[in-house]
């Protein structure tokens, strides 16, 4: 995809969300849930792969994994993708923010994706 046509797909969805239980919270969660669960599934499948093609090729053994110790750009790296991650699962509470004229609530928010990324 094309710079250009990623800027042409709209961010947010138009019309009501849809509200699946009663307390709107718990949706907020549910959405959160299912994006974790989603991510998860997508992160096993491709682990698996990974440990198979390392068995299969004889490439090394697999507690090497647990002995692995990162570069500090490979941590870097790693953070990035830790807060995109975060910020894909938390994505109902963003756009509830983005829509809230409160900026206090973005504060809290920002101090939260800090300490959960640690």
């Amino acid at each position: 995809m094309t710079e250009t046509s990623e800027k042409n797909i709209p961010r947010k969805a138009k019309g009501k969300r849809p509200q699946y239980f009663e307390d709107p919270a718990v949706d907020k969660l549910h959405l959160m849930l299912m994006a974790v669960m989603e991510e998860l599934s997508v992160t096993k499948d491709r682990l698996d792969t990974i440990e198979r093609l390392i068995e299969d090729k004889g490439l090394f053994k697999r507690n090497s994994i647990d002995n692995f110790k990162p570069t500090p750009e490979a941590e870097i790296q790693r953070t990035q993708q830790r807060l995109q991650y975060i910020s894909r699962i938390m994505r109902s509470i963003i756009l509830d923010q983005e829509e809230s004229a409160d900026s206090s609530k973005e504060l809290e928010f920002s101090e939260v994706v800090k300490i959960v990324s640690k």
